[in-house]
């Protein structure tokens, strides 16, 4: 069993007073009480996970910030842009496994 830490939020918020009312619960409630929270921890942290990244370039500074590198021509930066271009539009592995 994992024990929260002292310098853990979860530490700060479970009070005294909800040990005591988890403790005043019937054993059934209780156990009904403890596979609720388990259930809304569960699907709270299934939607987080499956919230996008939200990663945003912006493709026109990029290649301006590229094409100031010494040794990177016109060609070699089409074919860096390209690059680019590809692995942005491709799905996480992750994602690829989901479909």
């Amino acid at each position: 069993m994992t024990m929260a830490n002292r310098n853990d939020e979860y530490y700060d918020k479970f009070t005294k007073e909800i040990f005591e009312t988890i403790k005043s619960l019937k054993n059934d409630d209780r156990g009904e009480f403890i596979v609720q929270t388990y259930e809304n921890l569960f699907q709270k942290l299934k939607e987080a996970d499956s919230k996008p990244a939200g990663v945003s370039v912006d493709m026109a500074k990029l290649r301006e910030d590229l094409a100031n590198i010494r040794g990177i021509g016109g060609q070699r930066l089409d074919e860096i842009m390209a690059v680019i271009e590809r692995h942005l539009s491709q799905p996480a592995p992750d994602e690829e496994k989901d479909k």
